[in-house]
């Protein structure tokens, strides 16, 4: 099971990111990064969500519709329910790293890692709903290769919204030369 957030609402977790995205980093990292959180696969659950702000979280298809100019990362923050009612939810990141027209790979970041690395089976038995739907979309709209896993486990203190910015930064400051990615195992490919 995921680490539970408490409800993080959708203007402070853009205002990070917008923040975040303003800093400047080398010009030979190609990233972009989405500063909406995301967090319903379609637009369907979005209206059913009992999230108080939820009209202010973008769906898995506003991630991909941005002009990308250039990028070769496209990084996201997601914020998705563990249950129906919305009371808790899931901070994670969602990278594509593109590598051509019909290469694309996508890396799943999460705090909950040593539950989830290794896992051959990973989108089927052990992802959140979130992380499985975003799997599915992004393997029927592109020529996904691999889905790949990995991520740093919880400390003291730690915070799994703190943590994922802090990967976000590593990658947005070093793009594919980053250490942030040491953390990975493939868990699906064509």
């Amino acid at each position: 099971m995921a680490s539970p957030n408490p409800l993080l609402r959708a203007a402070d977790i853009q205002t990070r990111l917008v923040a975040l995205k303003n800093r400047q980093y080398p010009a030979s990292v190609k990233v972009f990064l989405q500063t909406h959180p995301m967090a319903y696969k379609d637009i369907t659950a979005k209206t059913a969500s009992m999230h108080v702000d939820a009209e202010e979280f973008y769906t898995f298809s506003a991630w991909m519709a941005q002009p990308l100019r250039g990028a070769t990362i496209v990084l996201g923050l997601f914020h998705t329910p563990l249950g129906p009612e919305g009371s808790e939810h899931q901070t994670w990141a969602g990278a594509l790293v593109i590598r051509g027209r019909k290469n694309k790979h996508l890396f799943l970041w999460d705090c909950n890692v040593e539950k989830t690395s290794g896992l051959p089976n990973f989108l089927v038995k052990s992802a959140t709903k979130g992380q499985s739907e975003l799997g599915d979309f992004l393997r029927s709209k592109f020529d996904l290769k691999t889905i790949w896993v990995g991520g740093k486990t919880l400390e003291n203190g730690d915070t799994p919204f703190e943590l994922t910015i802090q990967w976000l930064e590593e990658i947005l400051t070093s793009g594919e030369s980053s250490s942030g990615w040491d953390s990975f195992n493939c868990v699906w490919e064509t």
